[in-house]
């Protein structure tokens, strides 16, 4: 709304400053004084969109539009095509999402109330200017701009549906508190490499990670601290990561990787230097200093037993980890169905 307002705005002030010679021009001073308080009101518009002021910005631009369109037409006749500019204050009125469908309703009734009355009462006047190319000219002037601007509130209005689309694709698959993606949206990039792996044959391997002893944490310092910790393990852990790697809040203190074109040796040795990043860090905690430790379990994702046996095998190295005493990388050995520790 925002955007759309500031851009609109600046495409009235234009118009309706060109309009103060053309009136003139045609020899219509009355139409050309009004304009240059059409500017004016332009103006309050733009400066109440800009302090944040949108409905008031809103209400001056319709009343401006339905005025100006009313008086001209008034005066220079039907013909002239002034009318043209109330078409877009239909979609202008649905454009602010702060008001009911019942308000946008009853303004657009009142708009073709206006368009009619307008109609009935100046279809006999007709537009004679200096020439008949200049009578033949306006009308079509005056659809150049109303179709200029019902375009660039299509495209704002466009722009906007996207911006809100994408950020309500980021809430969906986004964690509020660590900002890594959720268990849904790793769900379906585990699901997008399953598939890539049955085309191609090649590796990818899942790592459950958990933060040790969380829960004294959380018992010892509050559970503010422990937001502090999730956070601060979080930004650590995607900072370590590759750009193609995934992680995602799993739930709680565990966090779920998924490192594509890895193997598993691959992943013990990234995992084990993850490790390491965590018994070094400190996270600052209003002035407190806290060091925590992670366990970390591995298995690789076999499209043979599917998603859901393959993240329960990486739970279960991690549960064997766990222990086994903390703050080491455990791998889910297939061959045997036992967790082997590095």
């Amino acid at each position: 709304m925002f955007v759309a307002l500031r851009y609109v705005c600046w495409v009235g002030i234009a118009a309706h400053a060109g309009f103060i010679p053309l009136f003139w021009w045609l020899g219509v001073p009355t139409m050309a004084w009004f304009n240059v308080g059409s500017v004016v009101a332009w103006l309050l518009a733009r400066q109440a969109n800009e302090r944040g002021w949108l409905d008031l910005s809103a209400v001056l631009i319709k009343l401006e539009v339905a005025a100006h369109a009313a008086v001209a037409v008034s005066l220079l006749g039907w013909d002239s095509g002034f009318h043209f500019y109330l078409w877009p204050l239909i979609p202008f009125a649905g454009l602010n999402d702060r008001i009911s469908p019942k308000v946008v309703f009853l303004e657009v009734a009142a708009l073709f109330m206006l368009y009619s009355m307008l109609y009935w009462y100046t279809r006999g006047i007709h537009f004679h200017g200096p020439t008949q190319e200049v009578t033949e000219a306006i009308p079509f002037i005056n659809v150049g701009v109303v179709f200029t601007a019902m375009g660039m509130l299509a495209v704002y209005y466009r722009l906007a549906s996207n911006s809100a689309e994408q950020k309500l694709k980021v809430l969906a698959s986004t964690d509020d508190l660590t900002g890594l993606m959720n268990r849904r949206r790793m769900i379906e990039n585990i699901d997008e490499e399953m598939n890539r792996i049955r085309r191609s044959a090649r590796a990818a391997t899942l790592v459950m990670a958990d933060i040790d002893l969380f829960k004294k944490v959380n018992d010892t310092h509050g559970h503010l601290t422990g937001d502090i910790v999730l956070q601060g393990v979080a930004t650590e852990l995607r900072r370590r990561l590759r750009s193609q790697d995934f992680i995602a809040r799993w739930g709680g203190e565990e966090f779920l990787f998924m490192l594509p074109e890895t193997e598993v040796e691959g992943a013990k040795i990234a995992a084990e230097k993850l490790r390491e990043a965590m018994h070094a860090l400190e996270i600052d905690c209003d002035g407190m200093k806290l060091k925590v430790t992670m366990t970390f379990g591995i298995a690789p994702l076999d499209p043979a037993i599917g998603i859901d046996e393959s993240i329960s095998h990486a739970d279960d190295a991690l549960y064997a980890g766990k222990q086994g005493g903390r703050d080491r990388v455990v791998v889910w050995e297939k061959a045997d169905s036992s967790p082997a520790h590095e």
